[in-house]
């Protein structure tokens, strides 16, 4: 009797202990589980973050290409404009690129 008086004792401390380990058990597979998805979370973002790089600079090679075919054609366009009015002259045409390309120099900047 005195034998089962102990062991009705000693069988709430190990419940109470066993809901203790569970309880860390449960909560160290919460953390690891939170560990994870924010791993996911930051991959994903990170792949987004390059994606968004790799758009943005396809658009300003884009935009840089494009400028310096405008570029081109004006600087063509005088040319022959000048060609066409017999004033050929080395001088002024290199005067003429070197404006322009002062010009493209300060819209690649963002000067003015």
């Amino acid at each position: 009797m005195a034998q089962q008086k102990d062991q009705q004792q000693i069988d709430p401390v190990v419940a109470a202990i066993e809901r203790v380990l569970k309880t860390e058990r449960d909560g160290a597979a919460a953390l690891q589980h939170s560990k994870e998805h924010g791993e996911r979370i930051l991959s994903e973002a990170r792949a987004r973050a390059a994606a968004i790089a790799t758009r943005a600079d396809a658009r300003i090679a884009r935009v840089y290409g494009d400028y310096l075919q405008k570029v081109q054609r004006e600087i063509d366009k005088r040319i022959q404009s000048a060609r066409s009015a017999g004033e050929h002259d080395v001088a002024r045409d290199r005067a003429m690129l070197v404006e322009a390309v002062r010009r493209v120099a300060a819209k690649l900047t963002s000067e003015t």
